[in-house]
């Protein structure tokens, strides 16, 4: 996912939340303001007692996964969704953990659930909502369009001690970590920040001030803003000289 594609799904985000929080973000009353994603906080969170929470509420739940533990996971279906989350999660961890299953209901399911009723119309999204398979015309018709058809159910993949970098940028996640980050911790709004802490850089404290800044100012974790750091500064290290990036010339220098 390009650069541009990232900041256009984050902007139609806010611009469904109606407005754009200030930092530290939470993303919980954006999201009940613009999409229909109910937030769930189990203690210990686990495919056990996800399913135990499902089985009490009658929602219909299949899955194929070992009883293990788990930090969060999204389920959607007939256009909306629930996200959970383990309630005994750090705020800071909830929170990102939060942000990156936002992404995956807004590109992983909701944007092709979109894209097939654009293209396949109406007729399809009893399909979509699990009601009834498919047929052969439609089928064929979504290999031709490049669709998918089906109910979406995601749950993310863990060690078996539940374990994952969630913020590798080349991992299988990396589309819903970068959205999670511009959503908390947009680009340009850590650079403003750094531009105003008005302090004298020297290349072996950069990382630290940004990590700083980012656990701080931006509310994430501090294994995701030290590595987030890192790929910021990283991104821009072509540049003769880090504050040409922010745009300083003579308060900071390197």
């Amino acid at each position: 996912m390009t650069c541009r594609e990232v900041s256009a799904h984050a902007e139609r985000f806010w611009k469904l939340a109606g407005r754009k929080e200030p930092f530290p973000r939470s993303l919980e009353s954006s999201i009940s303001w613009a999409l229909p994603l109910a937030i769930v906080r189990l203690p210990r969170l686990s495919i056990a007692s996800l399913s135990a929470w499902l089985l009490i509420n009658k929602i219909p739940f299949v899955h194929t996964q070992a009883y293990r533990k788990l930090r969060a996971c999204l389920i959607a279906k007939a256009g909306n969704g629930i996200v959970f989350l383990d309630g005994a999660d750090p705020q800071k961890e909830r929170c990102f953990s939060l942000a990156h299953e936002l992404a995956h209901f807004l590109c992983d399911y909701l944007e092709p659930r979109e894209k097939v009723l654009e293209c396949m119309g109406e007729g399809v999204r009893e399909v979509l909502d699990g009601i009834r398979l498919p047929t052969m015309e439609e089928r064929l018709s979504s290999l031709f369009r490049g669709v998918h058809l089906g109910v979406f159910v995601h749950m993310m993949d863990r060690s078996p001690e539940g374990k994952i970098n969630r913020i590798s940028i080349l991992g299988g996640e990396d589309r819903a970590d970068t959205l999670a980050l511009e959503l908390l911790a947009p680009e340009t709004a850590v650079l403003d920040r750094i531009k105003r802490a008005e302090i004298r850089l020297t290349a072996s404290d950069l990382c630290e001030l940004t990590t700083e800044i980012l656990g701080k100012d931006f509310g994430l974790p501090n294994s995701i803003a030290s590595q987030y750091g890192m790929v910021l500064i990283r991104r821009h290290q072509s540049r003769k000289r880090f504050r040409d990036w922010l745009g300083i010339r003579n308060n900071v220098e390197l």
